[in-house]
C-alpha cells in the first residue's frame, strides 16, 4: 500500500506538467494569482470567483475552485492580494490560502518598478476512505494520516513601461515537502517543487482607451518538467465586454468571453478545446468567473478623460493663440514701419545755418558760441495720462481695476482667490499697499472671492500681463480668471 500512496503522488506531479500550481484560463484578469508583484496594479479593489472543471468525461478529473481580492493603497504606492483555493484531482485535494504586499515605485508618469512577496499555507489531504486496495487493513491505511500542511512563499518582480509589461515569479519557492508520516518502509510525502513563471504583455489601445487589445505570453516552467507556454490575446471592450484566444502548449486552444453586467460587475467564460490525440475521450474543460469591483471606477476614467479633453483643448487653443500672436506680431511690424517711415517724411531734420558761414561752406564750431538747431524728433503724446497707469504696469484706464464694474464679462487677472470676504479684503490691502489699483468680486456659482488688478476683453492680452507680472509692476503671483 505505501507503494501505491508513493507512486500515487509522483504520477500526481509528473502528469501535471507543472501544475502543481493551479491552472486558469481567465488568468490573464488575475495575475496576482502567479506573480504577488501584480497585486493592487490596477489601482481598484476588485474581487473574483473562479471554478474550472478539467476533462468533466475522466473520473476524478481536476476540479478547482478561488477566490481572490486584490487592491491598491497609498495611490497605488502598495498592492495587496488575497487568494485561496481548492483544487481536487481523484483522491487529492489540495486547499490553499496567500496574502500578497507588492510595492510599487513609480519610475515616470506611466513607468513602475514593482516587487512582490506572498506567503501562504498549502494543506494537501489524501481520501483514504476511497482508494481502493486488495488488503483494507494495511498498516500504511491505517498509519498514514489523511492530512498535512507546510507553509509556503512566493516572491516575484513587475515592469511596466506604458502599455508593456514584464514579469518573472517564483511560485512554491521554499521547495518544502509535505510528509505524511514516517517508518520502517521509508517516508511517505508529498514534494513540492519550485516553480518560475515568466509574463510578457502590451496593450494597444485601438480607441483610446475605450477598446484595448492586449497579447501577452506566460511561461511556467519548473526542475526537470518540460516548459509550458501560453500565448494569447485578449480584447477589452470597457463598456461591454470582452473575447479572447489562447493557446497552451500541449494541452488546448481556449476561447473566452465575458459580459459587463454594470460598471461594477462582469461574468466569464473560457472553454477548452483540448489538442490531445485523446480529446474525445477526455471531455470538455470549462471555466467560470464572477468578477466585481468595489467602487465603480468609471467616474475616475470619466474624469482622467476629461482631463484629456481639457489639456487637448488647451493645447489647441495655445496653439492658435501663437499662431494669432505671431501674425499680430508681423502686422505691428509693417505697420511701425509705416509709422515711422510716414513721420520721417513729414518731419525732416531741420538745420539752422551757421552766420560765420555766410556762403554756407567752412566747418561749423561748436566751440565758438555758435547756436545750432538739433534734430527736431516728435514727441509721442502720453498713450495714459492717468498717473496710476505707470504704477499698474502702463496699461490702459479701461483696463485697470477701478475702470471695470467687478464681475462683468471677461478676462481678469487675478491676484488672490480666497473663500471668505476678510480674507480677500486683506489681500486687497496688501496689493493695493504696494501702490497698485485692485478690487474683488464673488463669483456666485463657485462662491469664491477673486482680488483682481486687470481686465481685458480677450485671453491673449491677459496671459501677456500674467506672464509679465504686469509688466514688472507686481512681485506676486497672477492667475486669469475668465467670466463669461
Amino acid at each position: 500500500m505505501k507503494r501505491f500512496l508513493t507512486l500515487a503522488l509522483v504520477l500526481t506531479t509528473v502528469v501535471s506538467q507543472a501544475q502543481q500550481i493551479p491552472l486558469y484560463s481567465n488568468a490573464f484578469f488575475t495575475p496576482f494569482v502567479y506573480n504577488p508583484a501584480q497585486s493592487g496594479s490596477k489601482g481598484v479593489t476588485e474581487a473574483a470567483l473562479i471554478h474550472r472543471r478539467q476533462w468533466a468525461d475522466v473520473q476524478g478529473s481536476p476540479e478547482t475552485s478561488a477566490l481572490t481580492l486584490n487592491g491598491a493603497m497609498n495611490k497605488q504606492k502598495f498592492g495587496y492580494s488575497l487568494y485561496g483555493y481548492s483544487d481536487r484531482t481523484d483522491v487529492f485535494q489540495q486547499l490553499g490560502i496567500y496574502g500578497a504586499y507588492a510595492y510599487h515605485v513609480q519610475l515616470s508618469e506611466k513607468n513602475y518598478l514593482s516587487f512582490g512577496l506572498g506567503a501562504g499555507y498549502l494543506n494537501r489531504t489524501i481520501d483514504l476512505q476511497a482508494v481502493r486496495v486488495v488488503d483494507p487493513n494495511d498498516p500504511v491505511l491505517l498509519l498514514t494520516p489523511s492530512s498535512r500542511g507546510v507553509f509556503d512563499l512566493n516572491a516575484g518582480v513587475n515592469l511596466r513601461i506604458s502599455g508593456l509589461q514584464i514579469g518573472v515569479a517564483v511560485p512554491q519557492l521554499l521547495n518544502n515537502k509535505i510528509k505524511y508520516s514516517e517508518n520502517y518502509n521509508g517516508d511517505v510525502f508529498f514534494q513540492l517543487i519550485r516553480h518560475y513563471v515568466v509574463n510578457a504583455s502590451y496593450d494597444l489601445e485601438v480607441q483610446g482607451d475605450r477598446m484595448v487589445l492586449t497579447p501577452y505570453v506566460l511561461l511556467r516552467s519548473a526542475e526537470n518538467v518540460p516548459i509550458q507556454f501560453d500565448g494569447g490575446a485578449m480584447f477589452n471592450m470597457k463598456k461591454y465586454g470582452y473575447v479572447g484566444a489562447q493557446y497552451r502548449s500541449d494541452y488546448a486552444v481556449t476561447a473566452s468571453l465575458g459580459v459587463y453586467l454594470t460598471d461594477e460587475l462582469s461574468v466569464g467564460y473560457s472553454h477548452d478545446f483540448s489538442t490531445s490525440d485523446y480529446s474525445t475521450a477526455l471531455g470538455t474543460s470549462n471555466e467560470f468567473m464572477l468578477r466585481y469591483s468595489f467602487g465603480s471606477n468609471a467616474r475616475n476614467e470619466r474624469l482622467e478623460n476629461e482631463i484629456k479633453k481639457l489639456k487637448a483643448n488647451d493645447k489647441a487653443q495655445m496653439d492658435q493663440m501663437e499662431e494669432r500672436v505671431d501674425e499680430r506680431l508681423e502686422e505691428f511690424k509693417d505697420q511701425l514701419k509705416k509709422e515711422q517711415a510716414a513721420a520721417a517724411a513729414a518731419n525732416p531734420p531741420v538745420v539752422a545755418p551757421n552766420p560765420n558761414n555766410a556762403g554756407g561752406t567752412g566747418n561749423q564750431d561748436n566751440n565758438a558760441g555758435n547756436t545750432n538747431v538739433n534734430p527736431v524728433v516728435p514727441v509721442q503724446p502720453n498713450a495714459n495720462p492717468n498717473n496710476n497707469a505707470t504704477a499698474n504696469g502702463g496699461y490702459p484706464a479701461e483696463n485697470l481695476a477701478t475702470s471695470v464694474e467687478p464681475g462683468s464679462k471677461g478676462f481678469y487677472v487675478v491676484a488672490g482667490v480666497f473663500s471668505s470676504e476678510a480674507n480677500a479684503r486683506r489681500q486687497l490691502d496688501n496689493v493695493t499697499g504696494q501702490g497698485l489699483q485692485a478690487r474683488f468680486f464673488r463669483d456666485p456659482v463657485n462662491g469664491f472671492y477673486y482680488v483682481y488688478v486687470l481686465k481685458f476683453n480677450n485671453y491673449r492680452d491677459a496671459a501677456k500681463a500674467k506672464s509679465t507680472k504686469m509688466n514688472g509692476a507686481y512681485n506676486g503671483e497672477l492667475w486669469i480668471k475668465i467670466v463669461e
